[in-house]
C-alpha cells in the first residue's frame, strides 16, 4: 500500500488573518472556498502542499493545549535552498523570528497565526 501526502488542515481562530498569512508569507493561492456541514472551509496550495483552514465548528469549545481540538497545529515546516535568504524574506514581510540556526543546524523557527510553529529547513 503506498500512501502520498494530501492535505493538512488548520483549524483558525480568524480565518481571514490565516488565509491573509500563508498568502503573504508564502505566495499560497486559494484554489476553492466551499462549505461542508455548514463550517467555511478555505483550501490553499502552498508551494506543492495543499493546506485547508477552516473555523471552529458550531458551539465546539477550543482549548489552546489539550488533547479536546484547539487552534491550528504545533508546526508547519517548509524546505528552502537558502535559509538566510528566506529568512529575511519572510523578516521583510513582517514574520516574526523565534530562533535560528539552533545548535547550528539549518534550521529557522517562526510564530504563525494559531500558534503554530512555522519552520525553514535549509537544504544544505
Amino acid at each position: 500500500m503506498e500512501y502520498t501526502f494530501h492535505h493538512i488542515h488548520l483549524r483558525c481562530e480568524d480565518i481571514e488573518v490565516a488565509v491573509a498569512y500563508y498568502q503573504k508569507m508564502f505566495d499560497g493561492t486559494i484554489t476553492e472556498r466551499t462549505e461542508v456541514r455548514g463550517l467555511p472551509i478555505v483550501r490553499m496550495k502552498v508551494g506543492e502542499e495543499n493546506i485547508f483552514l477552516s473555523p471552529k465548528f458550531g458551539d465546539m469549545n477550543v482549548e489552546p493545549n489539550s488533547d479536546n481540538p484547539r487552534w491550528g497545529v504545533y508546526q508547519l515546516a517548509f524546505m528552502v535552498e537558502d535559509l538566510d535568504a528566506a529568512v529575511k524574506d519572510l523578516q521583510a514581510k513582517g514574520a516574526e523570528l523565534e530562533n535560528t540556526r539552533p545548535n547550528g543546524l539549518p534550521l529557522a523557527f517562526f510564530k504563525g497565526p494559531d500558534n503554530v510553529q512555522i519552520e525553514l529547513v535549509g537544504s544544505s
